[in-house]
Formats: structure tokens, C-alpha cells, sequence
């Protein structure tokens, strides 16, 4: 595991220093998202989910369709969030590029949050522990933490493998416990808004959550069969399921019928600005190491 989670690791610092590279404002979403997941591949690796390139108050999920006119927009608060896995080893990371000054401070905020956070993670502490440092980095530069978002424990082809890190100090996480050989992706999200998020609109991004056949359907059948072994149980874009000869029509019928999850749009509830930084850690004797490194890779976008 802890060979294929570093190649892992590696790929995603490199596809995340080219997203930042190209993201620059009128940029496209669709080239941004679509020269990343190439390099992904060209580097013997695999995208875990779709690139997620959510602008200001979208806080997450969020990758461009085929026919995406949307560009990055000027001024803007742009997350990146990419995921590499390398024989369902994934890592997953995120950085903030803020297209303006003006908002560096915020983006600051989630980046101090991300250090905190990969200090407090260790064996024997809490996910509380955790999400209290994060709360409390964020709030000490002014802005609110977004409560209903949080890290999630990985495993093998499992992008959300049951435990939770919280971004804020809630009682009920105080049970949920660190261990050792457990990997995590932390992801602090600061925003001016309310501290929240909800569902609105189309991401794009599917995952496949029951191959149980559909009666009478034979072609949605082959439909979900070949998704499954291209995916397995990980997040895919429209895009690339186009790309292998599905039409949306059927995509849709595979929604309808709840053979594939959409991943619904997250968008602040108040309408305020959000900022991400994360990273995947594996908990080893008495610390948790980065395997990306978005920390020492890409303090340059908050100085």
C-alpha cells in the first residue's frame, strides 16, 4: 500500500502544480480539467474522481460538461481538487487560487487551517481534536469554518471509507479515534459567509452505487456494467463517460433507476466566498504524514 500511495502522492503534487500553472483568468474549465486528467494518465496513473474546479461560492463538486463554456472568472476564488489513485491507492489533494488580492487572506485561513490540522492528526487523538484546530485557525483570521463539509478516512477504491474529520470541535466526534495505518484527507473550508453549504445544481460527476440488474432494461444493464469496471466504486465525470460511446440519456436512466449517485452541486448557503486546502495523510507511530505535500509544495499562493 504504502508504494502505490506515494506514486500516488507524487502524481497529484505534479497535476496540481500544472492546474495552478494554466488556471489563470478566461481560462476554460473544460481545458483546465481536461489537460490534468490527461497528464494524470500520461504518468501511469488514473484520476480518482473527475477534477472538481469550483469558483467563489461554489465550495465543491463541481467539473465541467462537455460543452462547458464556463471560463475562470476574474477576481475569482478558485479550488482545485484532484485525485490520483494508482491501483486504487488514492491520494487527494486541494489548493485555493485567488485570482485577486483581495481575497489571499481567505485563502490563508483554510492554508493555516490544512497545518494545524496535519499536527493534531495523529494515534490516540480524536477527529474532535482535529476539527477544533481547524475551527480555531480559521476564526483567528476572521472568517467561519464550513460546518457540514469535512475529511473523510480512505481505503482501497473508497473515497469515503466511514470516518469523518470535522472542520469544527463537535462533541459527538470526540469518539471517532485516530489510528494507526488509517489514511485521511483533511480539507479545511473557510468562508465569509454563514458556515455552510447546500445542494444547488449539477456537478457532472456520477459514482456507481449498486450493480443490482434493472428489469427489462438490457441496455442500461451493459451501460452500468461497463461504468463499474471502469470506475469501480470511484467518482466519474459526463465527459468521460461520453467518451465511451454512453449517451447522457442513459446516464440519467442509470440516475432515475439509482444504480449511479449524482453528486449535487455544494454551494455556500450565504452566498459567501469559500477557500479549500487539503491533503491525504497516513497515520504511522506517533505523526501523520503528507503524501502529497500541498503544504511545502504551494505555500507560495497564500504569501
Amino acid at each position: 500500500m504504502a508504494e502505490q500511495l506515494k506514486r500516488a502522492g507524487d502524481v497529484a503534487r505534479e497535476a496540481l502544480k500544472l492546474a495552478v500553472d494554466i488556471s489563470h483568468e478566461g481560462v476554460p474549465l473544460i481545458e483546465i480539467a481536461e489537460r490534468v486528467e490527461e497528464f494524470i494518465r500520461s504518468r501511469g496513473a488514473l484520476p480518482a474522481f473527475p477534477v472538481n474546479l469550483s469558483i467563489n461560492q461554489v465550495a465543491a463538486h463541481y467539473t465541467p460538461s462537455s460543452n462547458d463554456e464556463l471560463r475562470v472568472p476574474k477576481g475569482s476564488v478558485l479550488k482545485i481538487d484532484v485525485g490520483v489513485h494508482v491501483d486504487g491507492y488514492i491520494a487527494d489533494c486541494a489548493v485555493t487560487v485567488v485570482q485577486s488580492g483581495e481575497y489571499r487572506r481567505l485563502a490563508l485561513a483554510a492554508f493555516e487551517a490544512l497545518k494545524s490540522a496535519a499536527l493534531a492528526l495523529k494515534p490516540r487523538s480524536t477527529a474532535y481534536d482535529v476539527g477544533k484546530v481547524v475551527e480555531g485557525a480559521i476564526r483567528k483570521y476572521g472568517y467561519k469554518p464550513i460546518e457540514n463539509l469535512t475529511g473523510h478516512k480512505i481505503e482501497r477504491y473508497n473515497l469515503h471509507a466511514g470516518k469523518s474529520i470535522p472542520n469544527v470541535a463537535r462533541y459527538e466526534y470526540r469518539l471517532v479515534g485516530i489510528n494507526i495505518g488509517e489514511v485521511y484527507a483533511v480539507e479545511p473550508f473557510a468562508t465569509n459567509g454563514v458556515g455552510q453549504v447546500i445542494d444547488s445544481g449539477w456537478s457532472n460527476i456520477y459514482r456507481v452505487v449498486s450493480v443490482r440488474r434493472i428489469s427489462r432494461e438490457k441496455d442500461l444493464n451493459d451501460v452500468l456494467e461497463a461504468l463499474w469496471k471502469e470506475f469501480k466504486g470511484l467518482p466519474f465525470a459526463e465527459r468521460w463517460v461520453s467518451r465511451m460511446g454512453f449517451s447522457e440519456k442513459e446516464l440519467r436512466g442509470l440516475v432515475e433507476s439509482k444504480r449511479v449517485y449524482h453528486y449535487p452541486r455544494l454551494v455556500e448557503a450565504g452566498g459567501g466566498l469559500v477557500s479549500q486546502f487539503e491533503d491525504t495523510f497516513i497515520v504511522d507511530q506517533d505523526s501523520a504524514k503528507p503524501i502529497v505535500g500541498v503544504i511545502e509544495s504551494f505555500a507560495e499562493l497564500v504569501v
